[in-house]
């Protein structure tokens, strides 16, 4: 009951509010002012002269790791960067007792 009495009274008031007052405001809005002068500015400055720095240091020293997988290095077996199981336990790569530092920075499993 609540509900139909709502739609009559929207209904109503819908039909209550005059056209000539939407008319009216509209009317007093359209007669808006545009200004078409405008100015661009074209004179922009492009700075041309960059510094490029030619004198880049290379460091040509760098050391390749050429290590065969299997093989023997520094008393150890060399098995890539990957960690290894032994006994049912597992060790990461360098973590643990079972593995050994080499001079050159890279571990061998000796286990």
């Amino acid at each position: 009951m609540l509900r139909n009495l709502s739609i009559v009274a929207a209904i109503a008031a819908t039909i209550a509010i005059p056209v000539s007052a939407f008319a009216a405001h509209v009317h007093a809005h359209s007669n808006v002012h545009v200004n078409k002068n405008v100015h661009v500015n074209r004179n922009v400055h492009v700075n041309k002269n960059v510094h490029v720095d030619r004198n880049v240091h290379v460091n040509k020293n760098v050391h390749v790791n050429n290590l065969v997988v299997g093989n023997r290095y520094h008393g150890g077996v060399y098995f890539g960067n990957v960690g290894r199981y032994w006994h049912g336990q597992w060790y990461g790569y360098g973590v643990g007792s079972c593995w050994a530092s080499t001079p050159d920075g890279y571990y061998v499993w000796i286990c």
